[in-house]
Order: structure tokens, then sequence, then C-alpha cells
């Protein structure tokens, strides 16, 4: 059923949304490699709980080809885990989280182009494209005018982490959609438990984990954070990118904006400029051009 589409659409942008207002309240306690790793495996340990009470359904999907599909859930869990969690975190160190919002804003538009490039069948037509270049033209239209201030340097780099970022999950989404009939559940399970892997040796090289300590508010957010935002999220994803294509999947990055900037700015005292609100109805745009093609697809 299509409403369904849309329902996991908005529920995914609502999580999503909210991440960089937990984030904001850690960040400055926990750093970035750690906050991945316990993300990482406080999500898969969740989705490890539900799959344990639904365990007999699931293993029904389990495929025959396992050590391809392990394979698979690796570069997932590097694309989709493993980098964007170190280089949102990083970033969120150097801009806030409103606008690190906008600019996870642009994984659509960075799906549009993998998916033009790596999948033959997904056909790009000129509403697509014109809905990438009004998107880059927000995004320009964000970072541009900071580039003549070397005062503000950190500021770029952080909000070229957070397209690092965007980047690398537009690139798990084309991994997700080639995976085939697995339980969403035990699949991001399997991804998030191989990205702690990763991730928790990496953060006991370059940080201290030991050594980091977090107050009761802090601990709720981490909780929040690896629960809803690396555990249920990622199994609504995939289970949206299974329904729907990676292209419409995507455009819930469109909706993490507006949730973002509304959390960063009512709880959070951040303030926009002008400019960051005129690159937000930019990007917004681009999501209403890009959705034509997919309001016309489900019509015919």
């Amino acid at each position: 059923m299509r409403w369904i589409n849309y329902a996991l659409l908005l529920a995914i942008g609502v999580i999503w949304g909210s991440q960089f207002f937990f984030v904001e309240i850690v960040i400055a306690d926990v750093p970035p490699l750690t906050l991945a790793a316990c993300k990482a495996l406080l999500g898969a340990g969740s989705l490890g709980v539900i799959f344990f009470f639904i365990k007999g359904n699931s293993r029904q999907s389990l495929p025959r080809t396992s050590s391809k599909l392990w394979l698979s859930y690796f570069w997932i869990a590097l694309f989709e885990a493993v980098i964007p969690f170190f280089l949102i975190g990083w970033g969120q160190l150097r801009i806030n989280s409103s606008l690190s919002a906008i600019l996870m804003g642009t994984v659509p538009i960075f799906t549009i182009i993998l998916a033009a490039i790596f999948v033959p069948k997904e056909k790009i037509n000129t509403l697509k494209w014109i809905s990438v270049v009004c998107g880059f033209i927000g995004i320009l239209v964000l970072i541009v005018p900071d580039l003549s201030f070397s005062a503000v340097e950190s500021n770029i780099w952080g909000a070229l982490a957070l397209l690092g970022a965007a980047l690398s999950f537009a690139g798990s989404l084309i991994l997700i959609n080639r995976l085939p009939a697995v339980s969403p559940l035990l699949a991001m399970r399997n991804v998030l438990a191989i990205a702690a892997a990763l991730l928790i040796p990496l953060a006991f090289i370059f940080e201290n984990p030991v050594d980091v300590h977090v107050r009761g508010q802090q601990s709720i957010a981490l909780i929040v954070l690896g629960v809803f935002h690396a555990g249920v999220v990622y199994m609504l994803y995939n289970m949206l990118i299974h329904r729907s294509g990676a292209v419409f999947a995507s455009l819930n990055n469109y909706l993490v904006p507006l949730f973002g900037v509304i959390l960063g700015t009512f709880f959070l005292n951040e303030h926009l400029t002008s400019l960051d609100i005129l690159s937000l109805f930019i990007i917004f745009i681009s999501l209403g051009i890009g959705g034509i093609h997919f309001r016309k697809k489900n019509v015919s």
C-alpha cells in the first residue's frame, strides 16, 4: 500500500531529523569515534533483542549465499554506519545541529547521481537533473559566503564532513537496494554488528572511551541515539528501500532539515541566517521537483 511508504518516509524523517539535537547534547563530552561505536553497538543490540522474539519468522528469510551476503553487509556497514557516524560527530564539533541537518538533506542529490552511474535500470530524466542542480545551488548558497573568511575555516571543514557523510549514506542506499529478500531486521542487525566491530577498535586506537564520563541527560541521549537513530530507524529504512526503491527512500533526508532546524531552534537556542533559510527553501524546491517523477510513475 502506497500510504505505508509515505508513513515510513515520515517516520524516518522525524527520527533522523531529531538525531542532531541528541548529538548536540553529547558531542562535547563524547568523541566522534566513541559516539559512533556506541550508536552501532546499541543499535545492533536493540535489533538483536527484537530479532530474538520474532526469530521464527526471520529465519525463514535467511538466504543461502551467506558468504556473499556477509561481504555486502560489510560494505553497507562501512558506508552506512562507520564513515557517516564518524563524519557526523566530527562535523558537529564545528557546525551547529541546524546546519548539519540541512547538509544531510543532500543525500537524495547524491543518490540520484550514483543511481545514474551504478544502476542502469534507474532512468534519470530532465526533472531529476533539475532537482540535482537545484539542490547543489542550495548547498552553494549555504557554504560559499563563508569561503572568504579564514576565521571560519573550521566551519567549512565541518560542512565538508557532513557532505561526505551524505555521500556515504547515498552509496549505502545503492548497496542496500541490491540486497536479496532478507528480513530488514536481520539485515540491519548484522550491518550494525559489523559496524560496531570496526568502530570499537578504532575508538580505542584514536580516542580513549574508558575516560569518557556522561551525565544523566547525556546517557539518555546516547541510548536514544543507539536504539532509535541507529537501530529501529535502519530497520524501517531497509523496509522502505525494498518497498519503493533507493531514490524515493532517500527523499526522507529532505524531511531531516525540517525537523533538525525545528529542534535546534526551539531547544538549543540556535539561530539561522537569512542565507541559511534561503538554502533550506532551495533544497525543499529540489525535493518538489524530484518528487514529480515519482508521482507520475505511481500514477501510470
